[in-house]
């Protein structure tokens, strides 16, 4: 079965990707059943969105956001306030292989939703160095032009929040549990197939 690649964009700092990750996660051997290879591509959604770093959310959105996780099987909390990600996308990013970006987004995301950490910690940093180098590590005050560029070429396909997936045109929002987001990359991969089109973005 030809491979079909569907791109994943995210916020480490939005904590329905965190939720879209452990759906996707517990799902994985299903998604790859289908053939599909999912692509995390992370963004700054605060390029595209009414809000900016340090920000504050009101009771009512965080209601609605924990109330969502919950009906995922999940218990989680945003954090307050709203992060700044771009330090672990820039990681991301230079990651040499999607294992290696795996392991990274994995343990960013333990590390805000689970251990409730803020920053990258020590832990995060060693990581970084082991899977991409010490050169991918951030520094005090730098730019991150890697997330500028992602979030500029998201922002550009038609991506007005996250998780979003992508395949070719198609763009679907939003989590949902395990068995509707593998019917939703099943039918993405097979309208993709049956129009012939190449398996990669």
């Amino acid at each position: 079965m030809e491979r079909v690649c569907i791109r994943v964009y995210f916020d480490f700092a939005s904590t329905l990707c965190y939720v879209a990750h452990r759906v996707l996660s517990s799902v994985a051997k299903e998604v790859e059943d289908l053939g599909v290879e999912l692509e995390w591509r992370p963004i700054d959604l605060t390029m595209a969105a009414p809000w900016d770093r340090g920000d504050s959310f009101s009771e009512e959105i965080r209601t609605a956001v924990r109330s969502t996780a919950l009906a995922l099987g999940l218990d989680v909390e945003m954090p307050d306030p709203w992060l700044d990600s771009r330090p672990a996308s820039h990681v991301a990013l230079a990651a040499p292989s999607p294992a290696a970006e795996a392991s990274w987004r994995t343990a960013v995301f333990d590390s805000i939703f689970e251990r409730r950490f803020t920053v990258l910690t020590p832990e995060l940093v060693e990581l970084a160095r082991e899977l991409v180098g010490p050169d991918a590590v951030p520094r005090p005050g730098q730019r991150f032009p890697r997330v500028e560029q992602s979030t500029r070429e998201a922002l550009a396909l038609g991506v007005t929040g996250v998780p979003t997936l992508l395949l070719d045109n198609w763009l679907v929002g939003g989590v949902y549990d395990g068995e509707s987001m593998v019917s939703i990359l099943e039918q993405l991969a097979q309208q993709y197939r049956d129009l012939g089109l190449s398996a990669v973005n």
